[in-house]
């Protein structure tokens, strides 16, 4: 019988074909697990290297930012000059012109623009204990109006010009000894100003050449003072109104409504045919009130006999 052909040499054959192969795939699993255990063993220690980087990153923030506070309070006290425009208490002379006058500059408005932009109004109607000036009017019937003040902003601002003059004076005045109780000397010659009106804004003009010493010496021609308002669109508007009333005796108040939002205009109408306006800006509350008298009627006009 051949040997190669006996099935128990097969057997055996294939045992040890399996023996080996097991112990190879033991001797692989060994190997994996090693490698496991190495892979592991390395994310460990990334991961402690991180954690240890990110301390040091951390302290390292800490001493920076240390070191920047007490360079801030080193600085704080050894120069008062910077220490000043920290605190927000720098002397500057447009912000002191503008504290001394902003409360005359509210008060005046006030007077004119319940007054149609007069102080001292002539042809004026008496309206709740208040003089309003006609910026159109006519006298008698049928007729429309003729304008008595065409150029209402300029007015306006050449009368609140008027108003503030003296107090712009003297805040100018008190601006020079502000300056002399700081330990400067001063030189000033002419003084003027101006208010003007544009929109969003009221600016007062301070023209007055000053140079002011001490350390080093510094020349200022003029100082300019602004103030939210928005009185140059009320007095706008009062001037389209005006131009109706001349025109057709009357005014489609809504229209204006339409393009300001912050707009609010009431009429008043009387029995001698006047018209009281007075326009409103709801966020501001800024007000202008006028008059106007065009195409009236006759009383009992239009009534059955």
């Amino acid at each position: 019988m051949d040997k190669s052909k006996s099935p128990c040499l097969k057997a055996d054959i294939y045992s040890g074909l399996l023996d080996a192969q097991g112990t190879n795939l033991l001797k692989f699993l060994d190997i994996m697990k090693i490698t496991k255990r190495h892979k592991d063993y390395k994310e460990y220690n990334f991961i402690q290297n991180m954690r240890v980087m990110s301390k040091r990153g951390q302290m390292a923030i800490f001493v920076i930012v240390a070191i920047v506070i007490v360079a801030a309070i080193l600085i704080f006290f050894l120069y008062p000059g910077i220490r000043t425009n920290i605190t927000g208490s720098e002397f500057t002379a447009s912000s002191y012109l503008k504290d001394c006058i902003q409360p005359n500059v509210k008060e005046s408005i006030d007077l004119l623009s319940k007054q149609g932009g007069y102080a001292n109004p002539e042809g004026f109607i008496v309206y709740n204990d208040t003089k309003i000036k006609y910026l159109c009017y006519i006298e008698g019937y049928y007729k429309t109006c003729v304008i008595q003040q065409p150029m209402i902003k300029n007015h306006f601002e050449s009368e609140l010009n008027s108003l503030l003059a003296p107090k712009a004076r003297a805040c100018f005045t008190a601006l020079e000894k502000e300056y002399e109780k700081r330990g400067y000397s001063v030189s000033s010659s002419s003084f003027d100003s101006k208010v003007e009106l544009v929109p969003g804004q009221l600016k007062i003009n301070f023209m007055a050449p000053i140079t002011v010493t001490k350390e080093s010496s510094n020349t200022y021609r003029e100082f300019n003072v602004v103030l939210k308002s928005e009185m140059y669109d009320l007095l706008f508007t009062a001037a389209s109104i005006i131009e109706f009333e001349a025109t057709y005796g009357d005014s489609e108040t809504t229209t204006y409504l339409q393009y300001y939002p912050n707009l609010k205009i009431e009429k008043t109408k009387l029995s001698d045919g006047s018209k009281i306006y007075r326009l409103t800006n709801v966020v501001t509350k800024e007000t202008f009130t006028f008059a106007s008298r065009s195409i009236s009627w006759p009383p009992g006009y239009g009534l059955d006999q």
